[in-house]
């Protein structure tokens, strides 16, 4: 793959990866505070808080050190192109996994709490996925940047001349 190519690649992915963090920001850092302010109300309650918005910080921050710690020859560029690639796929799959278990009532005794979208869960992925575009399709949005960053760290990680060891 020549030069040219592969710099629009990284600048794509790169794009794309800024995207998907500041939505996992933007949605994640207000309601862990407000989790981290009632964290001893919730417990004395034996309400478990819920575990997303410190999980999406915490995906926002690992995806944004990724770059920076390229640039600073911490670690290899091969090693960054294959931790975006597991962190945007096991992002989707979170997401999928959280939906497909009734919004984390696995973890708890109480049922699964409904919802205000008008989405339904349950039947296959692909119509949780479906359903999910239409009734939330800023979710959708995020998704498909994410599926698309892990494609273009996949081609990246195979054709980048700089990522091979």
């Amino acid at each position: 793959m020549d030069d040219r190519t592969v710099r629009w690649l990284r600048g794509a992915v790169a794009a794309l990866v800024f995207v998907t963090a500041a939505y996992h920001l933007w949605w994640g850092f207000p309601r862990m505070l407000v989790y981290l302010q009632a964290t001893t109300a919730l417990a004395g309650q034996g309400i478990p808080p819920d575990p997303r918005p410190f999980l999406f910080v915490g995906f926002a921050v690992a995806v944004l050190a990724g770059p920076y710690l390229v640039t600073r020859d911490v670690v290899s560029l091969r090693r960054a192109y294959q931790a975006g690639l597991v962190l945007m796929v096991l992002s989707f799959v979170a997401w999928v996994a959280w939906h497909e278990t009734g919004h984390g009532a696995l973890f708890t005794d109480l049922p699964a709490p409904e919802t205000d979208a008008g989405h339904s869960h349950g039947g296959t992925v692909l119509h949780t996925v479906y359903d999910h575009y239409v009734t939330e399709p800023v979710e959708g949005v995020i998704k498909t940047v994410e599926l698309t960053a892990a494609a273009l760290f996949a081609v990246l990680l195979r054709n980048d001349p700089d990522a091979r060891e």
